[in-house]
Formats: C-alpha cells, structure tokens, sequence
C-alpha cells in the first residue's frame, strides 16, 4: 500500500523535492517569463523551516538560470541541471565534455526557426532542442523537427525527450540518482517527489516503498498519486506543508523555533504581489513591515556588540531585505558567542542576545506574518499552540499592552475564531481585514 499524506507528514525525517517548471511554474515560449505559482511556492517555503524536513527544487535548468526565476533561497536547496549543478552531488563539467555540447549546438543550429518557434539552449550540462513555440501552432512540424532532433550524432552525450524538447547530457547525474544521493545525505525517513515531465520519471522510480511521487498532469507514471494541474499540486502542498506544520509544532529548540517562525513569514512574503498594499497596521503598507523588522532588531543587536552587516534596502528590495535578515538572525542564534552577548545597559540589561531574540523578535515575525498575508487578502495559519502562548503575554500585560500607542484597544472575533485571529484581534487588529 502506497504511504498517505498524513503518512508523509509525520515522518521522523522528510525530503521534499519537487521539478520546477510545470509543476511550480507554467510552460511559456520565452522561459526567462515563466509565471510561478506562488501558492505552491509558499508552501515549500514553510516546509523547509520546519524541524526534520529538507526541501529541494530539482530542475533540468541551469542553476543560475532557476535562481533567476525562482524566488525561493535558503534553506530551500535549488538544485540545476538535473542534480548535476548542486552543492553536494554535483559534478564538474570537464572541456571534453563541454566540447561535446557544443558539437550537439552546432548541428541543432541547423534545425532552427528564425522566427524563434524552434532553437537551441545552451545549458551548462545540456544541450536542448525546443519547439513549444511552433507546436503551439503546427504540431505536425513541431513533431517533425523533433524527429530531426532526435537523429542528431549525440558525440557521446545522452539522449532523452522531454515535452515540445529534445535534451542531450554530458552528465550522468538525473534527478533519480540526484534524489537517491540527498535522500541518502539528509537521512530522510519519507521522501516526496512532484513532477510533470517525462525526465521527471527518474526521480519517481528513485522512490521506495515509504516514499511518494506525484505526477502533475496527463501521461504515464510512475507515481502513486496524480493531480490534474499546477493548482492542484500547489493545493497538495499546502496540505502537506499544514498537516506536517501541525505535527511537528514550534519547536522548544530557540534556533529552530527562528527558523521555522521564519518560514512561516517567507511562505506569506514569497505570494505578495502587491509590496504597496495597506496593511492592518494604519501607518505601514506591506514593505513597510519589512522595513520595521530590518531596522530594529540590527539596532536592537548593536546595543549588545552585535552587528548583522545588513546591506539589502527594505523599500527597494523587501523580498531580498527580508531574506537577508532571516539568514543573519539564525546565524546569530547558531553561534554562541553572539547569542549570549549580554546587554550592558539600556531596557535589556542583564539579558541575553538570544533571550531578546525569542522574547521579543521570533513573536513580532510571528504576528507581522498576519498582517503581511492580509495585506494581500490572505488567509494564514498561525501555530495554534504558540499563538495562545503569545496572547497570553500580552493579556499579562493588562493596561500598559496600549501605552505609547503600541497596540490599539482590542477588538471582538467572530464565534470560532482561529486562535491566531483571537491573538491578532487582541493587539488591536481588524480580525477580518483584508478578507471582506
């Protein structure tokens, strides 16, 4: 019997690899524009901070080329060429090798339309012939050319077909021995896979008895589940990233409660479409929550001795600011000669660089996560347990919660209110803001 997805989600130790383009983005003529689907974006980035799980993007692009196009940083991994342009298991591209693609190019070069519906793409690990645009609009020649393709002298690289493609390989590396290699490397329990093309079978046969593929759209499978498009492999991720979220929790561990408090805001800031949007906090627009964490934690910090380097303008870049200080934050809590730098004066004198950060930091991540999602009219699951947790402290606070204008005077919640909106509502928020 094939595992489940709750089988998946509470696994000790949990891989998640998915392909890019066509499952997390559409397949389009010019492949620098590919629409990504931010929903299923957003859920890998909440996976990849969750305690015991490892997230991969493994796609046949070049590495650079995915990083140009994909929003998601560390800790998510984004893997190129297959697997063979990664950190762990990559592989050298010798001249030889190098010479044999670009024997392939010159021979493909042949087969091209000036008008752009057929060319060649240089990667560096393949050599692809494409023909997505002219089959758009005469299958029959696009099939044609791809015959042509397919009878080209590979110079001893590797042939494999692909949609509207014809791929030749220098490397060995596919994405089922790449999945093999990390699976191996991470030491996962459980192992997910999401893919739509035929390369992608590599991966899906990789898999074991604990394991579980998914295939997005049509075709022959290897894969136990299937799902008909890249909405319904985002909604599957999402389902996956809430049922393990749930089941592992807020970690107790300071450095890990960081990071996956963390993920849960990258998971919203990865879907904003609109950086210039009102947020439930009258005075900010959604950059402008960006802004407020970048700008007084590293301040925060100084008073300890400790200086973060941060470089990335929140205005100008609040996507890259916020990744920039999510990576300094945890190297902070992970080096202990930082994290117990002691406050010499000031409101935290006697404390810790490391107390401050989870007294004060992790919680204002955690509650500004909601007003970044409702600024863009989203619905965002808060950990229950840790929201309870916050909005008991500021119940302790009693009068002095509003002094200085910190917080509004608390607002009533629906019957059945989650307890995140119950915590949010208390600090002065419009529970059902940005949802009418």
């Amino acid at each position: 019997m094939n595992p489940s997805l709750h089988d998946v989600a509470t696994a000790e130790t949990l891989l998640v690899v998915s392909d890019f383009d066509g499952t997390l983005a559409g397949i389009v003529p010019d492949p620098s524009a590919v629409p990504v689907h931010r929903g299923g974006l957003g859920a890998l980035a909440r996976l990849a901070g969750l305690p015991g799980t490892t997230v991969a993007i493994l796609s046949g692009r070049g590495r650079e080329d995915l990083r140009r196009v994909c929003p998601l940083r560390a800790p998510v991994v984004l893997a190129g060429s297959h697997g063979a342009e990664s950190g762990e298991h990559g592989v050298t591209l010798t001249d030889e090798m190098a010479a044999a693609l670009e024997s392939v190019a010159a021979e493909l070069d042949s087969l091209t339309r000036s008008d752009g519906s057929a060319y060649v793409e240089r990667k560096p690990f393949q050599t692809v012939f494409h023909v997505a645009p002219l089959a758009a609009r005469d299958p029959a020649a696009a099939a044609a050319l791809l015959e042509q393709a397919r009878l080209v002298y590979a110079h001893g690289t590797t042939v494999a077909g692909g949609k509207n493609i014809v791929e030749f390989s220098a490397a060995t590396v596919t994405k089922g021995t790449w999945i093999a290699a990390e699976r191996a490397h991470v030491g996962a329990g459980r192992t997910v896979f999401v893919g739509d093309d035929v390369t992608d079978e590599n991966g899906f046969a990789a898999l074991g008895p604990d394991d579980l593929g998914v295939k997005v759209g049509d075709g022959e499978t290897l894969a136990a589940v299937r799902v008909p498009d890249r909405d319904a492999a985002a909604e599957w991720l999402t389902q996956l990233a809430a049922a393990r979220a749930a089941h592992t929790g807020i970690p107790s561990d300071r450095a890990a409660r960081c990071q996956a408090v963390a993920a849960g805001f990258t998971a919203v800031a990865v879907q904003v479409t609109d950086w210039e949007a009102q947020t439930p906090c009258e005075q900010w627009l959604a950059r402008d929550v960006v802004a407020h964490l970048t700008h007084w934690y590293p301040h925060n910090l100084a008073r300890a001795g400790v200086d973060l380097h941060l470089t990335v303008d929140a205005q100008a870049d609040p996507l890259g600011a916020w990744y920039e200080l999510a990576r300094a934050a945890q190297e902070v809590l992970e080096d202990p000669a930082r994290a117990q730098a002691v406050y010499a004066a000031g409101p935290d004198e006697g404390k810790t660089v490391e107390q401050v950060t989870n007294g004060y930091f992790i919680p204002d991540v955690f509650m500004h996560t909601w007003d970044l999602a409702r600024s863009q009219g989203m619905r965002v699951g808060l950990d229950p347990d840790f929201a309870r947790r916050q909005l008991r402290g500021l119940q302790g606070l009693g009068e002095a919660l509003q002094d200085g204008g910190r917080f509004a005077e608390p607002r009533e919640v629906p019957e059945g209110a989650s307890a995140g909106d119950e915590l949010m509502a208390f600090s002065g928020r419009d529970p059902e803001f940005g949802l009418r």
